[in-house]
């Protein structure tokens, strides 16, 4: 619904309602090569400390529950 939202308002992002200049559209509200450049490589970075964080744990604390006679 969000997809067909998006495409049913495409160049407009945030239509205005009062006037039409002051609308949104994609090509004035698009980020800097730069910005988006340092974005991908913090997104990567934060990423790949995510998944090294989670495989960390997975393996640290693998195998270590036991169930007694009375667990469910």
């Amino acid at each position: 619904m969000l997809a067909g939202a998006a495409f049913a308002l495409y160049p407009c992002v945030l239509p205005s309602s009062t006037n039409p200049n002051f609308s949104l559209t994609i090509s004035n509200t698009a980020a800097g090569a730069y910005g988006l450049r340092i974005g991908l490589v913090w997104w990567t970075i934060g990423i790949i400390l995510a998944l090294g964080y989670v495989t960390f744990v997975y393996r640290h604390f693998a195998g270590k529950v036991a169930p007694d006679g009375e667990a469910y």
